[in-house]
């Protein structure tokens, strides 16, 4: 139930940050005043291209992504169901404000705010599932989790149907009032689950206690017994950004989000150009598009890691698949490289169905399942106390670059336009980005998988791991860089 009502709410997440995409692609007449005021966010509030990425980009995550960070660290030592409830209902304030908006900067103020609540959402609710299910569980409880992104997409692009029948502004409002209703069903029947793992560090400590014995040791295990609150929301940043494991993997996911910025934020855009006759039909098939193929790359791609690692308990050695223990690491990888190809017949091809049943519903399918996996490799990697603040970390330098990736997008393409250039310049800036991010991120995901875990480093023993929980109370900027386990 916990990880079912978690995920309705990051669809509602989902929905609410990509609404604008889609409002901003419904087509509409300009001799038409009074029709185009109505149904366009565009028109309605004038906005230009360029404007229209900084809205998607650095308008959402200038505060998506600082704000992220301390709900990490809060995640990690408070409440999560408050705190994904609290920015639930924040966020969903915002959209309904965006919705009485009449320019720019109104906009601006209010997805900004938006962003400011979603930012609440991901770390607690990651934390939440890594306690409600067991490590060997986790890639496919992480894949359903992730799936709302696909799901919330999917709605968002129903929504420019919607935009065309009830208005953009109650769009906003029915959207926001979903929302609502989803985090006071939150608020009213979960409860905090339990926190996993601290049982085990205390029967660390006290073991290291019986061994050492000394008033040094003892001192030393003081600091370790709550490490939530002896460390520093800097020092563990520090530490997580130099352990070489868990960076690759922030770097990884960074590059990986631009390629999917490009998809989101300008897909819509290349259909309304390219494909402009069809705007109802790329409506709702790009929903089932989004929606299913997303959700049905997602949850596979945490089935099959989960069945890929269980493999290698298996008594029969010739039903062990080969590298069972990167499983994490190669189905992100994989996926990557698989997508290309389709992205490429996407953005290519001629023909309207063929470009969106063939092109992006395959790339969908083979390159989504990459965060499940992705997900159960980082919080694997990173001791207990810090897993929140890690996905907040990951998200924060994610949420960036993929915003540079959509400014720059805009900006380029801006630039083309006015030197001369088709709107359809849009497909190839789109082909290029993704195409180029797919592959070096299907790199760094390898090259992560190269790298032992300091997690994996500490658990040979128990003098080992209570080393691991010594340096995060005390030198966590140590951690991963010298000869000891961190």
């Amino acid at each position: 139930y916990g990880l079912a009502l978690l995920t309705l709410i990051y669809i509602s997440n989902q929905w609410s940050r990509y609404i604008l995409n889609y409002l901003y692609a419904v087509p509409y007449d300009d001799d038409k005043e009074n029709k185009a005021e109505r149904i366009s966010i565009a028109y309605a509030c004038d906005l230009t291209t360029s404007e229209y990425g900084i809205l998607t980009g650095y308008g959402f995550s200038a505060t998506f992504v600082v704000t992220g960070l301390f709900m990490g660290r809060a995640a990690d030592k408070h409440n999560r169901r408050n705190i994904v409830t609290i920015g639930c209902y924040i966020w969903n304030l915002a959209l309904a404000a965006m919705g009485m908006s009449s320019n720019f900067y109104e906009l601006l103020i209010f997805r900004l705010v938006l962003g400011f609540g979603e930012a609440f959402s991901n770390p607690a609710s990651y934390s939440m599932i890594a306690d409600l299910f067991p490590p060997e569980k986790r890639p496919q409880a992480n894949g359903i989790f992730a799936s709302g992104v696909y799901v919330g997409g999917g709605l968002a692009s129903i929504s420019e149907s919607l935009a065309e029948e009830m208005g953009w502004r109650y769009t906003c409002y029915l959207t926001a009032a979903v929302g609502g209703l989803l985090c006071t069903l939150l608020l009213c029947t979960m409860s905090e689950p339990p926190r996993q793992n601290l049982d085990e560090m205390d029967k660390i400590e006290e073991e290291d206690e019986a061994v050492q014995g000394s008033q040094e040791a003892t001192e030393v295990e003081e600091q370790a017994e709550k490490p939530s609150q002896q460390q520093s929301t800097l020092s563990v940043i520090k530490w997580l950004l130099t352990d070489p494991h868990t960076l690759v993997l922030f770097i990884a996911a960074s590059v990986r989000f631009m390629g999917g910025y490009a998809i989101a934020g300008y897909l819509p855009y290349f259909y309304d150009y390219a494909f402009s006759s069809y705007s109802t039909q790329y409506s709702y098939i790009n929903a089932y598009v989004v929606a299913f193929g997303g959700f049905c790359s997602s949850w596979g791609g945490g089935k099959i890691t989960t069945l890929w690692k269980e493999s290698a308990n298996h008594e029969d050695p010739s039903r062990r698949w080969p590298g069972a223990e990167k499983a994490n690491y190669y189905v992100p990888m994989i996926g990557a490289l698989l997508g290309i190809p389709f992205i490429c017949i996407c953005c290519l091809a001629s023909d309207f169905y063929v470009s969106l049943c063939v092109g992006l519903f395959l790339e969908y399918l083979v390159a989504e399942c990459w965060f499940g996996p992705y997900m159960s490799a980082l919080q694997e990697g990173v001791p207990p106390t810090m897993r929140g603040l890690a996905v907040a970390t990951m998200m924060f330098m994610a949420t960036f670059f993929g915003s540079l990736m959509s400014y720059l997008i805009g900006e380029i393409y801006d630039a083309l336009v006015d030197d001369g250039y088709s709107h359809k310049v849009v497909r190839y800036l789109v082909l290029y980005s993704v195409v180029g991010t797919y592959a070096v991120s299907a790199l760094l995901f390898y090259q992560a998988s190269r790298i032992t875990p300091a997690t994996a480093k500490a658990s040979g023993s128990t003098s080992e791991t209570t080393s691991l929980l010594h340096q995060q109370g005390s030198s966590p900027a140590t951690a991963g860089n010298g000869s000891e386990p961190a």
